[in-house]
C-alpha cells in the first residue's frame, strides 16, 4: 500500500473516532423543533388571516349585492356623535389576496361617495342631501403592497338621528 493509501486510512480512522458531543447534538435539535414550531405557527396565522379575507370580500360581495338589488346603506343611529360607517365597499384588486393589511383613517372629498352610489345627507343641510363640497371620512383598507383593497365612510350621527349616508337617486 502506498504513503497516499495508508494517509487516507489514517484520515478515515480519526474521523470515524469524532462526532459530536451530546449537548451539541441536543442544541441543533431542540433549534430544530423550534424552527418546526415557528413554521406551524406561520402558517395557522396565514391561514387564520386568509380565512379573515375570505370573510371579509363575502361579507362585501353580499353588501354590494344588496346595494345593487337597491337596499339603502345602514342608517344611522344612536347617541348624537356616535360614529357610524358604511359597509366596506370594494376596490379595484379586492380581489388579490391580503395578509397584514392595515385601516387607514383619511378625509376624502364629498363627491367620492358618488361613485359608491352613495349621497351625504349634511346635518346641518337640513337632511336634503344637497352637501355637495367639503370632505368625509374614509376607512382604507391597504394590504402589505400598498394596494387599497376597500373602503367604507365614516361620520357622525347628528342630534337628529339622521342617516348621514343614502342610496343616490337613480
Amino acid at each position: 500500500m502506498g504513503s497516499l493509501a495508508k494517509a487516507l486510512k489514517a484520515v478515515r480512522e480519526d474521523a470515524a473516532a469524532l462526532r459530536t458531543s451530546d449537548d451539541v447534538e441536543a442544541r441543533l435539535r431542540a433549534e430544530v423543533r423550534t424552527i418546526g414550531r415557528m413554521r406551524a405557527r406561520r402558517v395557522a396565522v396565514l391561514s387564520l388571516a386568509a380565512a379573515a379575507v375570505l370573510a371579509v370580500v363575502g361579507a362585501v360581495t353580499v353588501r354590494r349585492a344588496a346595494v345593487e338589488r337597491g337596499a339603502a346603506p345602514a342608517a344611522a343611529s344612536g347617541p348624537a356623535g356616535a360614529e357610524v360607517a358604511t359597509a366596506f365597499f370594494p376596490l379595484d384588486y379586492s380581489g388579490m389576496p391580503v395578509s397584514n393589511a392595515q385601516l387607514v383613517r383619511l378625509e376624502v372629498p364629498r363627491a367620492a361617495l358618488a361613485s359608491f352610489g352613495l349621497t351625504s345627507i349634511d346635518v346641518h343641510d337640513g337632511g336634503s342631501g344637497a352637501a355637495g363640497g367639503g370632505t368625509v371620512q374614509a376607512d382604507v383598507l391597504v394590504g402589505e403592497d400598498g394596494v387599497a383593497r376597500a373602503v367604507r365612510f365614516i361620520g357622525r350621527i347628528g342630534g337628529n338621528g339622521h342617516r348621514l349616508f343614502q342610496e343616490r337617486e337613480r
